[in-house]
């Protein structure tokens, strides 16, 4: 890595912590199956016909894929809002406007560099948008505040907020005169607004939940699909009266206009159906079958033909223009829920909501092109670190697979396929093999660290849970949940040396180099099985708390420790005599163990007290309780810099801790339910496991060591940055001196008025952070709106816009 890409990394997240720089930073966030991956739910698209490309957002993943529609890969991965509803195109700036549904903004995206120009506060929930090319104006419909945002597509400001009625959930644009319908799902309204000066023109009365509009061009009508009562009302543009209500299918969800014939067509989510209505007289032509619960409608004005993407029946039926009739049933993803197409390539794409994929259609012959990845549900459970090749490989029980990850670039090398549902790796630094326990199919692969091809898979006992590795004898011992014994490996032939009858739901394992002996907790009998490492025969059996659930030793006094899930205490046990030495109460429900050699110390990450445990090694006292975040699974340590990293399951962050001082030093925040951890002693860098959001965190470590490693430090350079931005509650602020000198920093309005005085005062260089929380001078909540932070610093000057929120 250039010396300026390190400087860069290290100005990312760096933390001024009691007088001392702690480089600790997310450096990067690893996506499975690669670095472009990450929308998980796709649900929304758009297409840019100027530079050809392909928009996807999905349910989460906080981010918008972008694909090639020449090529069909993934181009760009580009940060957004959570919650995707709604995706447009802005033809006129080449831009991409995205509604993020949970965060209450639209992201605005430059349509030829993909990268992001500005973000937008819209109201409450957008979840649908509209372009309007005459007046290049882009409509945000906002379901919970029950308005429509209107931007300016050439500066992306908010021109108005249109008040219009309850839950607005579809938008379209009439060209003909000019306006924009808003079907309100609640008040089974729609609202016509003049596309000119952003007024309400009228608000009509139609049916039931109104969910989808389109409009018909060549007899100006607009037509608004009611899902809960079965019919479609059209509109007339230019009087904006009600001219009829059709009877369709039952819970008609979208709509789609085929200009050549003049036809509409409404699929019907519950009957299994696509009625087509004559866009002339508006009656009913045909009803066509289709599969299972329709839910997504495009029409292909190449070959006249339409797509139907049905949700429950994992199928795309294909609806010639012309006749009416079915042409063909095309095989795509689990949920198809959305449907775009590429005018430039004649391709049809369809957004797989449950399996985490855009499947492409040809639209000349109807096949599958091919099926492109944008998330995955993998759900990594496990993380390994090779030091012998510097790879990290990670267990996904989602997709049965490992993922291999390069220690140095932080890229996947490749992903191996192993058994059903892989709980536990293990490494053999002697034969430079992993082991691969996989839960459902009762086997372990076993993967040539060098080469990453699978060498064989053995057959164990029933759901192995858990792995250790004897490095005495070269032996591999496999803990079997359902079969209640351990398989022991030889680790240089792969052959099952023999098995051992343990204890109820064996659940943890730790090897005792010391006596050479390897403990295994019993989840179910209370009781741990500790075994000779020679001879593979049982020495005792150790009663301990309810659901022994986490095993650590202790090098330096010779002990193992049991955490006890159910009795909320440790188990402390003698490594040379196997007795109980005493037991020690922790808080509630601890879960994970590890141990810090350089201070003696073990620690105990407590489920539902939300802390951790530290506990004296020589003296087996407890000497502090840490809080941390909420429910922490998994605990690592990270001997180059004597800290402790603890993953919180639900609050998705980790919490950094002193090893020396026990004194929380950073919380970083990561993925969706963080389960597991791998450290990298190379590049000092810890690996965390998400395993709902299906990546992998990389938190990097570097101030403090570089000599050591043999860097050269870099100078710092000046900098600001502030991060989230728009931000509700609070947003932090990074500032980097180049030079020591006074500093000032500050928060003014629209006005000009400096409403916070952050930092006025003399700094030594370095980087400095701190946490603003939308006060002001007075400690007072400044309200919703626009401030400028503004930054001095000897003759170096920043200014930076703040988008503050409501909370």
């Amino acid at each position: 890595m250039s010396a300026q890409n390190r400087l860069n990394l290290l100005i990312v997240v760096g933390l001024l912590f009691a007088g001392t720089l702690n480089g600790q930073w997310l450096e990067t966030t690893i996506y499975i199956p690669d670095s472009l991956s990450g929308v998980l739910r796709p649900q929304a698209f758009t297409y840019n016909a100027t530079n050809n490309k392909v928009y996807v957002g999905g349910r989460e993943g906080d981010c918008v894929i972008v694909i090639d529609g020449a090529t069909n890969q993934k181009i760009a991965k580009i940060p957004a809002g959570s919650n995707i509803r709604a995706l447009v195109w802005n033809s006129t700036n080449n831009k991409v406007y995205c509604a993020n549904g949970d965060s209450d903004n639209v992201t605005v995206i430059d349509g030829a560099s993909n990268s992001v120009i500005t973000t937008i506060p819209a109201g409450d929930g957008p979840c649908a948008l509209a372009y309007n090319p005459t007046n290049n104006k882009v409509y945000c419909a906002n379901a919970g505040s029950d308005n429509v945002t209107v931007i300016d597509g050439a500066n992306d400001s908010v021109i108005a907020t249109i008040r219009v009625e309850d839950a607005p959930s579809a938008l379209v644009w009439n060209s003909t005169n000019n306006k924009v319908y808003c079907a309100n799902r609640n008040s089974r309204k729609v609202t016509i607004i003049n596309g000119e000066n952003d007024s309400v023109i009228t608000t009509i009365l139609v049916r039931d939940a109104p969910s989808a509009l389109v409009w018909n061009s060549i007899n100006n009508k607009v037509y608004c699909a009611n899902y809960l009562s079965d019919g479609v009302t059209v509109i007339d543009g230019a009087t904006n009266r009600v001219i009829t209500t059709i009877t369709v299918g039952d819970a008609p969800r979208a709509l789609a206009y085929n200009p050549t014939h003049n036809k509409v067509y409404c699929a019907n989510g519950n009957s299994d159906d696509v009625t087509v209505i004559d866009g002339a007289n508006d009656s009913v032509i045909a009803t066509i079958r289709v599969g299972d619960a329709p839910s997504a409608l495009v029409w292909n004005s190449t070959d006249n033909w339409v797509y139907c993407a049905n949700r429950l029946s994992n199928d795309v039926t294909i609806i010639d223009g012309k006749y009416n009739s079915v042409i063909a049933t095309v095989r795509v993803g689990d949920a198809p829920s959305a449907l775009v197409w590429n005018s430039t390539n004649n391709k049809v794409y369809c957004a797989n909501y449950l399996s985490d994929g855009v499947t492409v259609i040809d639209g000349a012959t109807n096949r599958v092109i091919t099926t492109i990845p944008v998330g995955s549900h993998s759900y990594p459970r496990a993380l390994l670190y090779n030091p012998t090749n510097n790879k990290v490989y990670c267990a996904n029980d989602g997709s049965a697979d490992v993922t291999v990850i390069d220690g140095a670039s932080n890229c996947v090398i490749t992903t191996i396929t192993v058994g059903d549902e892989p709980y536990a790796l293990v490494y053999n630094p002697t034969n430079n093999k992993v082991y691969c326990a996989n839960w459902a199919s009762a086997d372990i692969t076993v993967i040539d660290g060098a080469s990453n091809c699978v060498i064989t898979t053995i057959t164990v006992g029933d759901e192995p849970y858990a792995l250790v590795y004897n490095p005495t004898n070269n032996k591999v011992y496999c803990a079997n949940w359902a079969s209640a014994d351990i398989t022991v490996i030889d680790g240089a032939s792969n052959c099952v040396i023999t098995t051992i009858t343990v204890g109820d739901e064996p659940y943890a394992l730790v090897y005792n180099p010391t006596n050479n002996k390897v403990y295994c907790a019993n989840w179910a009998s209370n009781d741990v099985t500790v075994i000779d490492g020679a001879t593979d025969s049982v020495i005792t059996t150790i009663t301990v708390g309810r659901y022994p659930c986490a095993l650590v030793h202790n090098q330096t006094n010779n002990k193992v420790y049991c955490a006890n899930n159910a009795s909320d205490d440790v188990t402390v046990i003698d490594g040379a005599t196997d007795s109980v030495l005493t037991t020690i109460p922790v808080g509630l429900w601890p879960r994970a163990l590890v141990y810090n050699p350089t201070n003696n110390k073990v620690y105990c990450a407590n489920n539902e007290s939300y802390d951790v445990t530290v506990i004296d090694g020589a003296t087996n006292r407890v000497l502090t309780t840490i809080p941390v975040g909420y429910e922490p699974r998994a605990l690592v340590y990270n001997p180059t810099n004597n800290k402790v990293y603890c993953a919180n399951e639900w609050s998705n962050d980790v919490t950094v801790i002193d090893g020396a001082s026990d004194s929380v030093l950073a919380t970083i925040t990561v993925g969706d339910r963080p389960r597991a951890f791998a450290y990298n002693p190379v590049q000092n860098r810890v690996y965390v496991a998400n395993y709902y959001g299906s990546c992998i965190s990389v938190i990097r470590d570097v101030v403090g060591i570089e000599e050591e490693a043999g860097f050269k430090k870099q100078p710092v350079r000046n900098e600001l940055t502030v991060t989230p931005n728009p931000c509700h509650s609070s947003t932090r602020i990074r500032y980097g001196l180049a030079k020591p000198g006074a500093v000032s920093l500050k928060v003014y309005n629209t006005a000009g008025q400096c409403v916070k005085t952050l930092v006025n005062t003399k700094q030594n260089a370095g980087i400095y952070e701190l946490n603003w929380q939308g006060t002001d001078n007075f400690n007072r909540r400044l309200s919703p709106g626009i401030y400028f932070l503004e930054m001095e610093a000897g003759d170096y000057r920043a200014k930076s816009r703040v988008v503050l929120l409501q909370e």
